[in-house]
């Protein structure tokens, strides 16, 4: 399974959906009002990018409703 950053999986908890499927609908259905931010276009890529890489069962162990820092 691909590891999830800790921005990452912020990001993700932010549109988190009941599926992974709803999870990247929801993702990019919220790029076009990132006003051309790269940084947060760019986070949203390798999000879609590391969802699309792993199964429902895997993204479902995963908690992304856990508060991570860097620390």
């Amino acid at each position: 399974m691909n590891k999830f950053t800790v921005p990452e999986i912020n990001f993700i908890s932010i549109f988190l959906g009941d599926s992974k499927t709803e999870t990247v609908a929801n993702i990019m259905e919220g790029i076009p009002n990132f006003n051309g931010e790269t940084e947060l276009i760019e986070i949203a890529e390798q999000s879609i990018m590391k969802l699309d890489g792993i199964t429902q069962t895997e993204f479902e162990a995963v908690n992304f409703n856990e508060n991570f820092t860097d620390e």
